[in-house]
């Protein structure tokens, strides 16, 4: 039986380097999963709004921001969800508890809010591909008619793009039977790594619901809803031991999310149930 061929001890620097350069590849490049990675540091800061309410006493709730895809305040890459920042305050004398929140479509359907980033992302691109078999446009990013919230999306994703190193690189086919194990391994790990943090971020914004409120309390946070076309309405479902009731927001402001610009310069918003 003969013994296998191993390159010579000086190949094994070059074949570490050639390791180290596929990961530094990796990380800088497509191999390393988009839907895992955080925002750029360089990214505008979110923009506020503090929209209140309509008045629903005790509970007092605002808009405080909203975070769309590649826009002002995003905190991960290519994030297929809505971000609407809320502000709760409750003014009265006794503890109450938001038990749901709902975002209304254009076509007047409630969606309640997300809890698990990856659902809301296969919730978005259903509807996606739901909004364009009916005959309506769809654009990830806000759309002409939205001023208030920014869209950089398309720049962010010329600057991705894919690398990817032969095992020809490394000089020989010994190598590569080193190097592609530690690469592919090392891709995996990142992935696991940023995942991680995709979800403690997600999680750290996130207000769970049911969510009560003592007397006087105010919280910030998150609610998470699939990219909807123009929606129509934001609503808040509260209730104490003597009282319930809803507080709700119209979106007229945001008739352009989500929609793109046609020909000439105009937005289109004819609507359909999807």
């Amino acid at each position: 039986m003969s013994t296998p061929a191993y390159p010579p001890v000086h190949c094994w620097s070059v074949i570490v380097t050639a390791a180290i350069a596929a990961a530094v590849l990796c990380c800088q490049g497509g191999c390393v999963a988009t839907k895992y990675k955080l925002a750029k540091k360089n990214t505008p800061s979110v923009q506020l709004l503090n929209l209140a309410f309509s008045p629903s006493a005790p509970l007092q709730p605002s808009l405080a921001a909203l975070i769309i895809y590649g826009g002002p305040g995003s905190w991960k890459r290519e994030a297929l969800w809505d971000e609407y920042v809320v502000t709760l305050q409750n003014s009265g004398a006794r503890p109450v508890t938001i038990d749901l929140t709902t975002l209304t479509d254009s076509g007047g359907t409630a969606i309640a809010a997300g809890f698990d980033p990856w659902t809301l992302e296969k919730q978005s691109k259903t509807l996606e591909k739901q909004y364009r078999a009916s005959g309506l446009g769809f654009v990830r990013t806000a759309g002409p008619g939205v001023l208030i919230v920014g869209a950089g999306a398309a720049a962010l994703a010329a600057t991705t793009t894919s690398v990817f190193v032969s095992a020809a690189a490394v000089g020989a086919a010994a190598a590569a039977i080193v190097v592609l194990p530690v690469y592919y391994v090392t891709v995996w790990g990142i992935n696991h790594h940023n995942k991680k943090a995709v979800i403690a971020e997600f999680t750290r914004r996130r207000l769970p619901l049911p969510l009560t409120l003592a007397p006087g309390e105010t919280r910030t946070g998150s609610m998470f809803y699939p990219m909807v076309r123009a929606p129509r309405s934001l609503e808040l479902h509260w209730s104490s031991d003597i009282v319930s009731g809803e507080a709700a927001l119209s979106l007229d402001f945001l008739h352009g999310l989500h929609v793109p610009e046609v020909p000439g310069g105009v937005a289109t918003h004819t609507d359909a149930k999807p």
